[in-house]
C-alpha cells in the first residue's frame, strides 16, 4: 500500500521524533502494520523477516 505525501511525512516526523531504540522499534512496527494492511503477503513478510532478525539475535549475530 504506497503511502501519500502527508502519510510519508507523519511517519518521517513520528521516527525523527524518537529518542530511545524501543521508542523506534515502537514506531516502526505500527508503520509496518500501516504497510501491511490487510495484506496477508505482506504480513507473512513481516513475520518472515522478525523471526529471521530474532533467531540472529539469538545465535549471537
Amino acid at each position: 500500500m504506497p503511502l501519500t505525501p502527508g502519510q510519508v511525512q507523519y511517519w518521517q516526523k513520528l521516527l525523527a521524533s524518537t529518542a530511545t531504540n524501543p521508542d523506534r522499534a515502537r514506531a516502526l512496527w505500527d508503520l509496518a502494520r500501516a504497510l501491511a494492511g490487510s495484506d496477508d503477503a505482506a504480513w507473512a513478510d513481516l513475520v518472515r523477516v522478525l523471526s529471521s532478525w530474532t533467531q540472529e539475535r539469538a545465535n549471537g549475530r
